[in-house]
């Protein structure tokens, strides 16, 4: 969809009426759900003032067009319906004009491109000369009264009336009274017939059932054995309809053929409508894009956090069941695991505490700089001797602006794909981990994992049903996109654990990450003495898809109740994943317009695209809501495996190779994300001392190791390096 201009955006939400566009004919107004359906009009074609006056009409017609008018007046003549039309399009246009007054530049200019393109077939003629009152009063308001009409004193009255307008029923009656008038007005002026009397289109001989004159009947095959008798009698019989005629044809084309007649005192073949109504409305038809696809209009399920959310609690229970069942040679493969991670953490917290000091110097410096001084108005005694030649005596306070509380929250993503380089994630995972730790700050890491227990049965699936299941973690409607049931946040850690909750889930998850790394890790398991087997996993815990945008929507019930329990001012959302997310359709198969706050974004189904990935918007949509500083982490193996998701001139591209080469990394700035990693998943984090030999007694040499061992150490921490950069 178009982005709607501002306007078109206050006026929906000052009258709480949804504009969706689809593949539809016409323009229609869903008066229970309070929705707007109109065309998808042809991209060439379709003009922002244009668009914009078409959507303010239909909105105005919606908001003061009663809906049993229309209804009422289905029996009534063509030429009073279209009389009504056009004195009600002038009445709604001037409503929504004037508490809008914003719309009134997109209503001239949109007349005046539509009046250019021939939308109303002036073309060729004499506006004055060529056309009925009723034609000239279409124009005259169409044009925001711009257009210049020799109106004489009783057409001047007319106009004044269709003017001060208040109701639908003040239209109708006024339509009678000018509807009367042009008949009036075409009685007396001949040369108006040649406007209004219909062309003849080749070919109507042909349609069976016809009942017009038509010299080709008469010459037809079937007639040519008749009589000159027969044929006169044919002839009349369809001048003259019988008994059996009438029944067999249009009650209501009849009427108003017989109506037409008698007022103008012709043969019947001249009907008084709004020829340039008429031909606007054609004209509009053919601006619709007929090759559109159908779009199905969706909103945010509900999210049962109860049934999506696995607590730390019970993520270390349920490991600690599983380890009870063990065999004496998976326990030895379980004391590896554990003692390694044991290892890492030790390791890895000193050089996360000198991080955090660089952190808190960064953060100090920023507020430093933002700082101001001021004088308090009281005099300072020091300074007191000096009033005789210095008027600065008076003491000063040093004003930091108000900091705000700050919370994290982590996605990592615990796909199938991870696998190849789940344990550096992990380690780059625990050292962030750390870090919240060391700094005190409020923080929740979750992965999405979707292997869980399916909620919809092989009937269901086969239908495309999805069951709102009392365990299933999303509330599913026609009108909601149809998210994977078996989707659950697996919360590894949080500040509230006590050390040895937070020890007993760091043993957990870097167990799983060797149990699954061990897979590719072939060399390790056939070249290290030191080996062990790793145990697996509890079942629900194992690798799957990627449902991240099942967990980001989920992300906006957790953020909320986030920052109400914690009463964080500012959260900051990180993900951890190696690709884009699972798919996600609606239940209908139409492409799929999700409403996001007040607007619909149309998605493409699962693929990372600015403006068409679901995900994109699902980031900008809790930016928004939430102030949300946004930072994503993409982990790949080589350079080439960013071919389809960062994209830099051809110039630069052997520069950005270079870049990720050497520093192991990447930043993307035109995503949903507010910056996006691309980091080298095979980045290990190193915890070496001393680079070298470290035996040697030579100073110089022992300087210049402990130098590089110190730089690996950090620049192997590359997530954490960039995530304290975005938070200080």
């Amino acid at each position: 969809m178009k982005k709607n201009t501002s306007q078109l955006a206050k006026l929906l939400a000052t009258e709480n009426i949804e504009v969706q566009e689809n593949a539809v004919q016409t323009a229609s107004f869903d008066v229970k759900d309070r929705i707007l359906t109109i065309p998808i009009f042809k991209e060439e074609q379709r003009s922002k003032h244009v668009y914009d006056m078409l959507v303010g009409h239909e909105v105005s017609h919606a908001l003061h067009t009663p809906s049993d008018g229309w209804m009422n007046m289905k029996d009534r003549s063509k030429e009073f319906r279209s009389f009504v039309n056009v004195i009600e399009d002038a009445r709604i246009d001037k409503l929504i004009q004037k508490k809008y007054p914003g719309l009134t530049k997109d209503y001239l200019l949109g007349f005046k491109k539509m009046y250019k393109d021939n939308f109303f077939g002036t073309k060729g003629r004499d506006l004055q000369k060529d056309y009925t009152l009723i034609d000239k009063i279409n124009m005259y308001f169409k044009s925001s009264k711009t257009l210049d009409f020799n109106f004489n004193n009783k057409e001047k009255y007319f106009v004044k009336l269709v003017d001060n307008c208040k109701t639908f029923a003040d239209v109708q009656k006024l339509a009678e009274d000018i509807l009367g008038y042009c008949k009036e007005e075409l009685k007396k002026t001949p040369q108006l017939k040649k406007t209004y009397t219909p062309k003849k289109v080749e070919g109507d001989d042909k349609q069976k059932g016809d009942n017009q004159d038509s010299d080709s009947d008469n010459s037809s095959d079937s007639n040519d054995n008749k009589s000159t008798e027969d044929k006169l009698n044919d002839f009349l019989e369809q001048q003259v309809p019988d008994e059996k005629t009438t029944k067999e044809t249009d009650k209501k084309d009849i009427e108003e053929s017989e109506k037409g007649a008698a007022a103008n005192g012709a043969d019947g073949d001249v009907q008084i409508v709004s020829i340039t109504n008429q031909n606007y409305d054609e004209a509009i038809q053919k601006q619709v894009d007929g090759d559109a696809s159908s779009r199905a209009y969706v909103k945010l399920p509900k999210v049962n956090l109860k049934n999506i959310i696995i607590p730390y609690k019970e993520y270390i229970r349920d490991f600690a069941k599983e380890n009870a069942k063990l065999d004496s040679s998976d326990k030895m493969g379980l004391k590896y695991a554990h003692d390694e991670a044991d290892k890492f953490l030790k390791e890895s917290s000193n050089i996360v505490n000198y991080l955090v000091k660089e952190f808190e110097m960064k953060k100090n410096a920023k507020l430093h700089a933002r700082s101001t001084i001021s004088k308090t108005g009281i005099i300072d005694p020091l300074k007191l001797h000096s009033y005789k030649y210095a008027e600065d005596i008076f003491k000063k306070m040093s004003n930091i602006p108000n900091q705000k509380n700050h919370g994290m929250i982590f996605l990592l993503d615990w796909s199938g794909s991870m696998q190849r380089h789940i344990k550096p994630t992990v380690e780059q995972l625990l050292n962030l981990v750390l870090f919240c730790r060391k700094i005190n700050i409020p923080f929740s890491v979750y992965k999405f994992v979707n292997n869980g227990d399916s909620y919809i049965t092989l009937a269901d699936r086969k239908n495309k049903k999805h069951v709102n299941h009392r365990g299933a973690p999303f509330v599913l409607t026609d009108n909601t996109p149809q998210c994977d049931q078996t989707t659950k946040l697996v919360q590894l850690f949080s500040h509230k654990q006590s050390k040895s909750e937070f020890k007993r889930s760091a043993q957990n998850i870097y167990r799983s990450a060797l149990a699954f790394g061990d897979y590719y890790d072939y060399r390790r398991r056939y070249n290290d003495p030191d080996y062990h087997r790793v145990p697996s996993v509890p079942g629900k815990y194992y690798m799957s898809s990627t449902p991240l945008n099942e967990s980001l929507i989920a992300m906006d019930n957790i953020i909320a109740k986030f920052k109400s329990d914690y009463k964080t001012e500012k959260v900051a959302l990180v993900t951890l994943t190696d690709g884009s997310s699972n798919s996600m359709s609606t239940r209908s198969g139409d492409r799929m317009m999700i409403k996001l706050g007040n607007k619909y974004h149309l998605c493409h189904y699962g693929w990372r695209d600015e403006k068409r990935d679901l995900t994109y918007h699902l980031l900008k949509y809790l930016k928004k809501k939430y102030d949300l500083q946004t930072i994503g982490f993409f982990l790949v193996n080589k350079y080439r495996e960013l071919a389809y998701t960062f994209h830099v001139p051809y110039a630069k591209e052997a520069l950005a190779k270079r870049m990720f080469t050497r520093d192991k990394y990447l930043a993307d700035y035109n995503t949903g994300y507010d910056v996006y990693f691309y980091v080298k998943s095979d980045t290990k984090v190193q915890n070496k001392v001393f680079e070298g030999d470290a035996n040697t007694t030579n100073k110089r040499t022992l300087k210049k190791m402990f130098t590089s061992g110190m730089k690996k150490r950090l620049n192997s921490r590359v997530l954490l390096q960039n995530f304290i950069k975005r938070i200080a």
